[in-house]
C-alpha cells in the first residue's frame, strides 16, 4: 500500500506555517490546551505564503448563502491545489457574508493509504485531536480509520455537532471523497462516503441547502480554480444515491477532463 499522499506533503506545509511565524504560536498553544484560535484569521495569515489571490481564483461567491447555514461539498485534488484553495474559499466567503466557516476534518495524519484503506501514522490521533480543539468553531474531527476504536462513536458525534453548526447559520464544509484522488480526477463512486450523503439528506430536510464546490488546476503548477455552483436540495433518502448527486453536483462545477465516471452532461 501506498504512502499517504497527506504525510509527503507534511514538511512542506509544516515549512509554509514556520514562515507565517505561527509554528512556535500553535506549539505553544497545544502544550496550554488553548480552543479559542480563528480559522479565518489563520488563513489569512497563511494565504500569503501559498500564494494568496495570485495562486487561487474563486468564481460564484454569491451562490453562498448569506441568510442560512449551509453544507458546502468539494472533491479532494492533491494537497498543493486543495489546501491554498480551501484557506481562500474560507476567508472570501466569511469577508463576504460573515459566514462562520467549519470543516470536517479527518482525525488522524493517514501513514499508508489507498482511497479508504487507511492506517494512521502512530501516535498522530491524539495530536490531531489536540490540534482541532484549538479551533472548536471551525473544527469537526471525524475518524477516519475503521481500525479506531472510537470510529462509530466519533463519527456520530461529528454529525450532530455538523447540525448544530448548520443550525446555527455556519458554512459547514466536507469532502464526499474524503481522501485524494488520483492525478486530481474525481475518485469512483464506490470509493465515495455516503455519510457526506446523510449529512446531505439531514440538512435538506431542514431547508438548509447544499452547495458543490469544484477544486482543480489545469496544469501542474497553475492557479487553482474554486467554481462554487448554485444551492439545492436532496431529494433522495437514500445516502448512496444522495452521495452520488452530490458528486455529480460537484463534477458539473469542473472542466470535463476531471469529472472521472460523472463525465456525462
Amino acid at each position: 500500500m501506498p504512502i499517504a499522499p497527506e504525510l509527503k506533503k507534511l514538511p512542506e506545509i509544516i515549512g509554509k506555517f514556520n514562515r507565517a511565524g505561527m509554528t512556535s504560536e500553535l506549539i505553544n498553544a497545544l502544550i496550554k490546551e488553548e480552543t479559542n484560535r480563528d480559522l479565518v484569521e489563520d488563513a489569512r495569515r497563511l494565504m500569503v505564503e501559498f500564494g494568496g489571490d495570485k495562486l487561487v481564483n474563486i468564481q460564484g461567491l454569491e451562490n453562498i448563502p448569506k441568510k442560512t447555514g449551509c453544507l458546502v461539498v468539494f472533491n479532494h485534488p492533491n494537497m498543493d491545489v486543495l489546501l491554498p484553495a480551501l484557506l481562500s474559499l474560507m476567508v472570501k466567503v466569511h469577508d463576504n457574508g460573515g459566514h462562520t466557516p467549519t470543516i470536517l476534518m479527518g482525525g488522524e495524519i493517514p501513514l499508508l493509504a489507498k482511497f479508504n484503506d487507511t492506517y494512521p501514522l502512530p501516535g498522530s490521533i491524539k495530536l490531531i485531536n489536540k490540534f482541532h480543539r484549538l479551533y472548536p468553531e471551525n473544527i469537526i474531527s471525524v475518524p477516519i480509520s475503521t481500525k479506531r476504536k472510537d470510529y462509530h462513536s466519533g463519527r456520530f458525534l461529528a454529525i450532530r455537532k455538523t447540525m448544530i453548526a448548520l443550525k446555527n447559520g455556519n458554512m459547514v464544509v466536507v469532502s464526499p471523497e474524503g481522501h485524494v484522488e488520483k492525478d486530481n480526477v474525481i475518485s469512483p463512486i464506490d470509493t465515495l462516503h455516503s455519510g457526506s450523503g446523510g449529512l446531505s439528506i439531514m440538512a435538506s430536510n431542514l431547508g438548509i441547502p447544499v452547495v458543490p464546490v469544484g477544486i482543480w488546476e489545469m496544469h501542474k503548477g497553475e492557479q487553482a480554480n474554486v467554481n462554487i455552483g448554485k444551492p439545492f436540495f436532496v431529494k433522495t433518502k437514500d445516502k448512496e444515491e444522495a452521495v452520488c448527486e452530490l458528486m455529480y453536483r460537484v463534477s458539473q462545477v469542473m472542466p470535463e477532463k476531471f469529472r472521472g465516471q460523472f463525465e456525462w452532461e
